[in-house]
């Protein structure tokens, strides 16, 4: 399934419901699917940079995908690491990053404490194996969406999150605030 989201609910990881993921003020939308275009932009990764690794990318203001993530986010927001455990009830074992939400930068539906699981097998399981010591206290900027989950899974109606994290710098955020005015204006 690869990495998703959950939000923590009464203190303990779990899937998020259609009314955590879309907020109790957010009105009533049908969940988009998770396809190949929303893979790209909500792609359950965790950029090296945020988590202190240089690497050459196109600066922040020029990625064109930024614009895209802003825009169709249910929510854009600055969190705050404060938990990372693993699990090894598999065999190749996985981390839950708990993370608190400091400041929304756009979208409606901001969770107030929400789980990135990545599993041993994800893209982002080396760049939490090398940040693993400290990851707790560092800021990300994690842009989430809820799509549907795929029936079969399940027998009651709940959200599948997805999301991509960028790291917490001046460039990123003023891109995404300037995405969100530009997004406004349309």
């Amino acid at each position: 399934m690869g990495m998703c989201v959950a939000l923590l609910q009464a203190g303990a990881g779990g899937c998020a419901t259609r009314s955590d993921v879309v907020g109790a003020t957010a009105p009533e939308r049908a969940l988009p699917s998770y396809d190949a275009q929303s893979a790209e932009l909500f792609d359950d990764a965790i950029e090296p940079a945020a988590v202190g690794y240089a690497l050459e990318s196109t600066p922040t203001f020029k990625a064109p995908a930024l614009r895209d993530r802003t825009l169709t986010a249910d929510a854009v927001v600055r969190a705050r690491a404060v938990t990372l455990t693993s699990s090894h009830e598999d065999a190749s074992g996985s981390w839950q990053l708990g993370l608190r939400t400091l400041e929304t930068l756009a979208g409606t539906a901001a969770p107030g404490s929400f789980t990135l699981e990545i599993k041993a097998t994800d893209p982002s399981a080396g760049v939490i194996r090398a940040s693993e010591g400290r990851i707790a206290g560092m800021t990300f900027v994690a842009f989430l969406r809820a799509f549907a989950e795929p029936a079969k899974q399940r027998e009651e109606r709940s959200a599948q999150l997805h999301f991509h994290v960028a790291p917490d710098s001046k460039d990123e955020v003023d891109a995404v605030r300037k995405a969100a005015l530009l997004g406004e204006v349309r």
